[in-house]
Formats: C-alpha cells, structure tokens, sequence
C-alpha cells in the first residue's frame, strides 16, 4: 500500500531506497518526526530531479519542471515550520538560519525563472548544488537549533502536537508513507492544513514576497490566496464542488490580469521603468496559459484544475518572487510618487479596491512571523 502511494506520487523505488540510505546513515535525521518527516521528503525530490536529469535529451521537461516547483511548494512549507519552531523557542541564531532559507528559496526561484526561459543545463547545476547544501545545512544548521532546544528544555513534542491537533501543519500520504518506510515508523499520518490564510502567510514570508508598493502587494496576495484556496480544493473536495472551485479561481485570475496586469503596467510606464516591454510580454503568456486551462476544463479535461495549480505556483516563484521584485528595485527612488499616483487613480475611480483585498493586505502585513 505504501509503495503503491509513491509509486502514484512518482518516488521510485530507486529513490526510496536512496533515501533509507541517507536516514540510516543519520546524514538526515534529527528525531524530530515531522522535521524529519519534511527532510526525507526533500531529499526524495531532490533525487527525482536527478533520476530525470541522467536521461539528458530523453528527459521530460514538464516533469522536470513540476518537480522543481513541487520542490520549492513543499521547501517554503519545511521552512516554514522550522522558522516558527525555532522563534517559538528563542534560538539565538533564528534570524541567521531564516536569512539561510530565504537564499535557499531565491536560488530555487532563479532557477525556475531560468527553467521556464528554456536554459535546461541550469537543471544539471542545480541538483549538484541542492544535495549537498541540503545535507550540509541539516547536519550543521539544523543539529544546532536541536541541541539548543533539547538543551533548554524545549517541549518540542507538545508543540508539534497542538500544531496538528489545530491542523496547521500539511502531510500528504505518499510524505508520512515514506517516512513509514524509510524510518520503520508509524507516527505520522495525513495532516491538512485548510486554513488558507495561514499557507498565503507561509508562501508571503518564506518567499519575502513584498515589492514595497502596497497596491500591488495587495493584489499579489489576493492571488496568491486564490492559488491557496485551488490547491486545497485539488486535495480534499469532491469532484463537483472542486470544479466550482476551479471555475471561481479561473475568474478570479482573469480579474486579475485585468485589474493587477493594468495596474502595474500604468505604473511601469508612467515611471520609466527599463524593463517595461519584456514584462508585459510575461503578462500576455499569463492571459493565454489561463484561457488555454480554461479552455481544457470546458473540453472535460480532469487534470485541468491541477495543471492551473502548477501554472499558478510557477507564475509565483518565476515571475512575482522575481520580475516583480525587479520593479521595485528599479523604481525605489519614486516610492512616494508611485504613492500618490496610485491615490489618483483611486480617487478617481480608475482603479478599484475590493475589501476583501484590502482585508487579506491588512491581515497579513498585521501578522507578522518571527523577526
């Protein structure tokens, strides 16, 4: 049964037994079993990546292109985790060992960027780079906050038992059925966490995600929780009620390219920003990936709504963690201009701003995680 879930999930059984390798050499454990948990699940992605590279031409670049975003969706859990953990309990190094994880997330962004732009020997770079930073970081980084927390005393397992009893932490079952085999355990099983503003938090500040203007923060969010609210539905609803799900996300990204693509788009223009031609051509491939998933969900293709949620994460990582980003190092200097502008626009009924926006904005740039 368990083979059969990651057979399904597409770990082979190769790399189940590379990983049994790696736990049994204790290179990946730290007898946290959620921590430990996430730690094996990355190293299984890590060596789907590199099974599929070996192939060279043969190689398929969509499943190569789905692992690394896989890779980077479940890295920005894992961090995540680890960032509450170690702030819950005062580790004197928490800010450094966050700092590590951010870069760890850029790396994994560019890469993708580089990925959808067609450099398919970054790939070969990466899985070289990711082993080893992964082993090394677990070994000396992440020993370190375990010895400090068993050191003072921390109740580590009571903190991960009311994380889960409030289903804040997400283990899917091909995660928790290698764990079962690699370690010969059987603690952890199936946790989701369908609390959609807490995973739009883990994805904002894992990915520090901010471009410094408020008004296109406050969009960014608004889709970000519409790629949560996708993604949650793709795991746990029935076909019907997925569906709705589905066709109400649709919507709301093409309200998006309307409203945010307009928006940002002004705002380039009217301030110069260098890059300008280059990221509108981004913001046409959008519109025509969302009406070309749409279209297939019309036609009854069943895989379209999980095809939108791996469009939507790479539109995340590629674009938004990096293009957008670009925007506001290019027009840092005006920040009070673009302010102001954007007050007119409101003002004068050129841009709406829906509450429901403005209270996920408010929501999240309120709840800050650990400094």
């Amino acid at each position: 049964m368990e083979r059969e879930l990651l057979q399904s999930a597409g770990i082979s059984e190769e790399t189940e037994n590379k990983t049994r390798d790696l736990w049994n050499s204790g290179a990946v454990r730290l007898d946290i079993p959620i921590i430990d948990l996430q730690h094996l699940w990355l190293v299984a992605l890590i060596s789907e990546l590199a099974r599929e590279t070996k192939m060279d031409e043969s190689s398929d670049a969509d499943r190569v292109k789905k692992l690394l975003i896989e890779l980077v969706d479940f890295a920005t859990e894992h961090f995540s985790l680890e960032e509450d953990l170690t702030a819950k309990f005062g580790y004197p190094e928490h800010v450094n060992h966050k700092q590590q994880h951010h870069h760890f997330i850029e790396f994994l962004d560019s890469r993708v960027q580089e990925l959808k732009m067609g450099h398919r020997s970054t790939v070969h770079t990466l899985v070289n780079f990711l082993m080893d930073w992964l082993t090394m970081h677990i070994q000396k980084e992440d020993r370190q906050y375990r010895d400090f927390l068993v050191k003072s005393g921390a109740n580590i397992k009571e903190h991960f038992h009311r994380l889960i009893s409030r289903r804040e932490i997400t283990v899917d079952r091909a995660q928790a059925a290698l764990y079962n085999l690699v370690s010969g355990k059987s603690e952890v099983g199936e946790i989701l966490n369908e609390n959609v503003l807490s995973n739009v938090l883990k994805i904002w500040h894992t990915h520090n995600l901010s471009v410094h203007i408020p008004i296109i923060d406050l969009q960014h969010l608004w889709l970000i929780s519409l790629i949560v609210e996708l993604d949650i539905a793709s795991k746990t609803l029935t076909s019907g009620r997925r569906q709705k799900t589905f066709n109400k996300v649709v919507m709301g990204a093409m309200d998006y390219t309307r409203e945010h693509f307009s928006t940002e788009e002004r705002i380039m223009e009217k301030f110069g920003y260098k890059h300008f031609s280059a990221h509108v051509k981004q913001h046409h491939s959008f519109i025509e990936m969302v009406q070309r998933r749409h279209s297939e969900a019309e036609q009854g293709d069943s895989k379209a709504a999980s095809h939108l949620v791996d469009d939507l994460k790479e539109w995340l990582v590629s674009h938004i963690a990096i293009e957008d980003r670009n925007i506001h190092l290019g027009l840092k200097d005006q920040m009070s201009e673009i302010q102001a502008y954007v007050r007119d626009l409101i003002n004068n009924g050129q841009l709406v701003v829906r509450k429901k926006q403005v209270d996920l904005y408010n929501q999240v740039s309120g709840l800050k995680k650990g400094a």
